[in-house]
């Protein structure tokens, strides 16, 4: 880029205005990938079209084992999900599939969690 008297030419502007948008549309698609990637693992994403009744067990489970191990000296061995909810160890959208909220309690045994949950059209084995 050569400067003439009268200072950048218009092909010169062009070409850095050019780079410049070539950069901001390639860090915004990368920052767009990167956030995709992490947002299901996120505490508290709102991801609940996406839970099986399966991964509903899993979250109740999950959640169960944080308060377990926050409240170890009050000999919890079984806690159910309206707890869970009130005290913020999980969210409805994590009790959620397909428009259907789900219920349940989690058996805790020798350091064992066992997830039980009810939803309109779900129950699990032995609830």
């Amino acid at each position: 880029m050569i400067k003439n008297k009268n200072g950048w030419g218009l092909r010169e502007m062009l070409f850095i205005c050019a780079i410049i948008f070539f950069c901001v549309i390639l860090a915004s698609v990368m920052i767009n990938r990167l956030y995709q990637s992490i947002s299901p693992n996120l505490p508290g994403s709102e991801n609940s079209s996406s839970n099986s009744y399966e991964q509903v067990e899993k979250n109740l489970a999950s959640a169960a084992r944080i308060y377990y191990n926050r409240h170890k000296e009050e000999d919890v061995s079984l806690i159910i999900s309206e707890d869970l909810l009130s005290e913020g160890y999980l969210n409805e959208a994590k009790l959620t599939v397909k428009d259907d909220l789900c219920s349940g309690y989690v058996i805790v045994a020798n350091n064992t969690f066992t997830p039980y949950i009810a939803c309109a059209n779900y129950e699990t084995e032995g609830y």
